[in-house]
């Protein structure tokens, strides 16, 4: 069925904003990414509630809503055709954009048919889902978002995904599949959507994510190091700037348990500020040994890597922002002589006691390695704060896109 309205300025000529459809755009500071639902509100129902999801906080938002009792569908402009003036400078101006649609698909089966030009992040997008146990498909060509003209492919690179979730798909998105507009205003939603937004979510933020929804409360994960001398090193971020207090993320080697472990901490104060520290945590009390001011500013979503060498009673400690060379000389070497065994290695998130972020704030780990062992992190779901794994296959990363709810 063909579109009554062939762009925006024809659509806005007969229908009356507010009445028959809205604009919502949420810019967030420092978002390089953007989550549009140009189909939102009665059009493809749920299409719109998943973008808005999978962007708070972390990109910048824009959905076209149809709101009218019945016939939204009349709002309906291909994505070739969308032209309404705040998304195409939303996304214009964006360096990767998730678009979100609907689409029938076959009756009872929930999946989504992926596409666009931006085919690492289809593929980023694809293994997050599929790991989530949600079944995704190659789009078909009049769905595949493939042409350059689709508002998804008209960012900084040219080239965006778009995501077309089946009825069935978006039904098991809220209680009873209830897609009605009630519903979908009530704000209630099933762990299928959260599931789902998360997965998508952990394709910008990264594999492992860490759910911190207290404040002062360690969240740690481990597994058991090759030996007592280790290098590590794992890339970190956040998904909202720091207010109140900071936000802690460190690498922890000779890990006895919560009370006893070496750290190499980053530090991404209010100001925006990354600091990095060498720690022990000894009987349960945490000694502060050296610090270095690294000249780097933190932005949500913005990696930072870690590392952390411990050999004998000397610690040395770096840090870098994601994608650029590593420094050559260590910005911080300090001794000691308090923990010597080899226990576990592994991560810690924390949040400031003073922090004041709308919970939860959630760290982000990839890229987790111990140069000089044979081992592999995979990390599961935590029930108190403390999460243990097994070691097994070529290096110790983290394995999967984990999800990490606490």
């Amino acid at each position: 069925m063909g579109d009554l309205y062939a762009n925006y300025a024809e659509l806005a000529a007969a229908e009356t904003e507010g009445v028959d459809y809205e604009r919502r755009t949420v810019d967030v500071a420092g978002a390089t990414w953007t989550s549009i639902a140009i189909h939102g509100g009665g059009i493809e129902a749920g299409s719109g509630e998943m973008a808005r999801e999978v962007g708070t906080n972390l990109m910048d938002h824009y959905e076209f809503a149809g709101i009218k009792p019945s016939g939204n569908w009349d709002l309906h402009i291909t994505s070739t055709n969308f032209d309404e003036p705040n998304c195409v400078a939303l996304v214009g101006g964006s360096r990767r954009t998730l678009s979100f649609h609907g689409y029938t698909g076959t009756t009872g089966v929930a999946e989504t048919a992926i596409g666009g030009l931006d085919t690492e992040m289809v593929a980023a997008v694809t293994e997050r889902l599929e790991t989530a146990g949600f079944t995704v498909i190659t789009a078909p060509s009049e769905i595949a978002g493939t042409d350059p003209s689709n508002i998804c492919n008209e960012n900084t690179r040219s080239a965006g995904v778009q995501l077309e979730m089946s009825r069935a798909l978006r039904e098991s998105f809220f209680p009873d599949g209830d897609t009605s507009r009630a519903m979908r205003d009530s704000g209630q939603r099933t762990d299928a959507f959260r599931l789902y937004a998360t997965a998508v979510r952990s394709a910008f933020l990264g594999r492992g994510l860490v759910s911190l929804g207290s404040i002062n409360v360690s969240r740690y994960t481990t597994v058991p190091a090759p030996g007592a001398d280790v290098d590590l090193t794992a890339s970190v971020a956040t998904d909202k700037l720091a207010t109140g207090g900071g936000h802690f993320l460190a690498l922890a080697a000779r890990w006895l348990d919560t009370s006893n472990t070496y750290l190499a901490r980053l530090e991404f104060s209010t100001s925006q500020a990354v600091i990095l520290t060498l720690r022990k945590r000894v009987a349960g009390t945490e000694t502060f040994l050296v610090q270095h001011t690294t000249g780097l500013t933190h932005a949500a979503g913005r990696r930072f890597v870690i590392r952390l060498q411990v050999t004998g009673s000397t610690l040395r400690a770096k840090a870098w922002q994601h994608g650029t060379p590593e420094p050559i000389a260590w910005q911080l070497t300090t001794t000691d002589t308090d923990l010597t065994q080899a226990g576990s290695v592994g991560t810690r998130s924390l949040l400031s006691s003073a922090n004041t972020n709308t919970l939860p704030v959630v760290a982000s780990w990839d890229d987790f390695a111990e140069t000089s062992g044979p081992q592999r992190m995979s990390v599961t779901r935590s029930v108190n704060g403390v999460v243990k794994t097994h070691a097994t296959g070529a290096d110790l990363r983290l394995a999967q896109p984990s999800i990490i709810a606490l």
